[in-house]
């Protein structure tokens, strides 16, 4: 009789032990919101991908809202920025938590700017004055910069805001290149005492520096100093000796 009642027994709760395996499976999982710390089904969670961290999607709504209204970029992951002393990287809302939590056409639009924005910079033409988005990167590693609209092509330094002529010389913000150029171009001398551009207009090839305190004399011929002296004589020796073996005036064709 006893092991029938035990085996009777023994039957029943095994009965309820299922019974309550059924139960448990029929109650909808829950997880804890990491902003308001409400127990909520499974059906509301929003989980930030790089970090796994769960949240209410009413929460992760209203802080992705906040963070484009202050045209915050990258939105961080509001748990991992409240947490002090974190040694692994911050998680990041990605594009698909954004696009599916339900923010309006405007706010969207406003995060693709700012997305846009992290690998592009606006480019301003003073010629055509359109504007353009061009690479961030190119934009950071050149000095010369071009608009890149058809029919523009205006180039311009990043330094200093001068037009550039991509057909000159090489450009420097002082001029120097420029001039360099020019000189070349022209025939001019520099000064060997002071580097002074000195252009000839008339007369022997004999120069005298006009810049205060050099008292070079140099031959516009073959661009060598002659001397570098305030005394009459010895100017007048030095150059007598130089034009026995350089040319002291041009001779007309």
């Amino acid at each position: 009789m006893a092991q029938i009642m035990q085996a009777t027994l023994n039957d029943e709760d095994s009965l309820l032990s299922a019974e309550r395996v059924r139960l448990s499976s029929m109650v909808p999982a829950t997880f804890a919101c990491g902003v308001c710390m409400d127990d909520l089904e499974e059906d509301y969670v929003a989980r930030v991908d790089s970090c796994k961290h769960c949240l209410c999607r009413d929460c992760l709504r209203g802080y992705i809202r906040s963070k484009l209204q202050e045209h915050r970029y990258p939105i961080l992951c509001p748990v991992c920025t409240a947490e002090t002393n974190r040694s692994d990287a911050v998680g990041v809302v990605s594009e698909n938590i954004i696009r599916d939590i339900g923010v309006s056409d405007e706010e969207y639009a406003v995060f693709e700017e700012m997305q846009m924005s992290n690998f592009s910079i606006i480019l301003h033409c003073r010629l055509c004055k359109n504007s353009v988005f061009v690479d961030r990167e190119e934009y950071q590693e050149s000095r010369i910069l071009t608009c890149p609209l058809p029919g523009c092509l205006h180039a311009w330094c990043k330094n200093c805001q001068q037009q550039i002529d991509m057909a000159g010389p090489p450009h420097s913000c002082d001029g120097s290149s420029e001039l360099e150029h020019l000189m070349r171009e022209r025939g001019w001398k520099h000064c060997p005492g002071c580097q002074t551009p000195i252009q000839k207009a008339s007369g022997c090839n004999h120069m005298t520096c006009l810049s205060p305190g050099c008292n070079t004399h140099f031959c516009y011929v073959c661009g060598g100093m002659i001397v570098q002296s305030a005394l009459r004589r010895e100017v007048e020796r030095s150059v007598t000796e130089h034009y026995r073996r350089c040319q002291l005036f041009e001779v007309p064709n």
